[in-house]
């Protein structure tokens, strides 16, 4: 039988040319085929260029949204839904985490176990098998798709109804600021003040969000410490230069809590308020409405660590995974402490040629307070204007709510 031949098709120079062969469909991933299994995640990111952790409407610039992108691309999810991702604490924009913890559910690559189950359409038929396999690398394979500046440490087995946010039992935040002209030790009496179980919410941003109006303020502080971390001074000894660590941990925290504790602590260590201010605002029979003042800047903060108490997760560490992390932070750290050399020299020689500026401490003022418009002459904050109460929102929350009902009502009855 005769084989036959392959039509040519002819080039508008009379050469013969090759058909062009037909791309292939790419096969569509059968995720039935393998079983699934609920993980946490433990990661790390800088997020100094990102609009916060969360995935957000109107931008895809933020951790999760990398995330997100990155278990898609890898075939570890099948749809963001049945992914249940949950996580620890949630970061605002600059705001960056160490130990931040997330869980999901993901496909796995083991045939057998008690923590899988399959999928509800799976055939039992076309299901994987073999008792020898090994577990995907999920850190390798998330990292290979992320920016450097997101990686993922370690991931650890859990129970499937395992949630990141309510089974963490503790968070610690620290946040780091140049000590400039500020009172070190009143601003520890202040820590002290902060200690213990009280109700926050002069120390917190409240919005119009419905739930954000009828959940507790009430959180506990189990530690407030600020400590001097790098005793970096000019050939004055001008102490100016030292950087201090503030560390806030506790149960849960509000939003922008530990930004508003900052920016009342810095206060404090300026000389603008004393430490009992910490007690005043605490006090919310006597002061129900937060004072009108600004937030300190979100870039020095950082989410640094996510405790889950007895239940702990037990995590898988890949020290090939954690050497490439170290080795980036190792570069990051170079390049910023190089940077920061150069403009601490230009600083110590400006202050050498003009003494009558080694006093001057606006600059570390103006980035605490991250804000540029304001008075000259410091208003204390129990005397500045005041924010509506929780209770004042809520009741305006239950107008509007209670408006909304009479306009559907209206509507329905105009209906014919």
């Amino acid at each position: 039988m005769r084989k036959g031949k392959r039509k040519l098709s002819m080039s508008s120079n009379g050469d013969s040319v090759e058909p062009k062969k037909k791309a292939k469909a790419p096969r569509e991933f059968e995720f039935s085929r393998f079983p699934r299994r609920r993980i946490a995640l433990q990661f790390c990111y800088l997020g100094w260029e990102y609009d916060g952790l969360v995935c957000q409407q109107d931008t895809e610039n933020t951790i999760e949204e990398h995330i997100m992108k990155a278990l898609e691309k890898t075939k570890l999810i099948e749809s963001r839904e049945i992914a249940q991702w949950t996580r620890c604490g949630r970061t605002d924009k600059g705001v960056s985490a160490f130990r931040q913890v997330a869980g999901v559910t993901v496909r796995s690559n083991l045939a057998e176990g008690e923590d899988l189950w399959w999928h509800p359409e799976s055939d039992p038929f076309s299901r994987i098998t073999g008792s020898n396999r090994e577990e995907l690398n999920y850190c390798q394979m998330l990292n290979g798709n992320l920016p450097l500046s997101i990686r993922v440490m370690a991931w650890a087995p859990v129970h499937k109804d395992f949630n990141a946010r309510h089974n963490c039992v503790n968070r610690m935040y620290k946040y780091w600021f140049p000590l400039g002209d500020m009172n070190l030790e009143a601003m520890r009496e202040g820590c002290r003040r902060l200690m213990g179980e009280h109700d926050f919410r002069n120390f917190c941003w409240i919005d119009k969000n419905k739930a954000r109006l009828e959940m507790s303020y009430v959180r506990t502080i189990s530690e407030a410490t600020i400590e001097v971390v790098q005793n970096r001074s000019p050939e004055d000894g001008n102490s100016h230069y030292q950087l201090c660590e503030l560390t806030v941990g506790g149960s849960g925290f509000l939003w922008h809590q530990i930004r508003c504790v900052v920016s009342v602590l810095s206060e404090i260590g300026r000389g603008n308020e004393s430490p009992d201010v910490i007690d005043k605002l605490l006090d919310i029979e006597t002061n129900p409405q937060r004072p009108q003042y600004g937030l300190a800047t979100g870039a020095p903060l950082c989410l640094f660590d996510c405790s889950y108490g007895d239940s702990n997760p037990k995590w898988n560490w890949d020290l090939n995974i954690v050497r490439r992390i170290v080795n980036h932070l190792q570069m990051t750290w170079s390049d910023l402490q190089a940077k920061s050399a150069m403009v601490f020299a230009m600083m110590n020689e400006l202050g050498g040629a003009h003494e009558e500026l080694n006093d001057n401490c606006a600059g570390f003022e103006e980035y605490l307070r991250d804000r540029c418009k304001g008075t000259k002459i410091y208003v204390p904050l129990m005397n500045r204007p005041k924010c509506d109460s929780l209770e004042t929102k809520q009741k305006k929350m239950q107008m509007k709510e209670a408006e909304k009902k009479i306009e559907a009502a209206t509507k329905e009855a105009d209906d014919p």
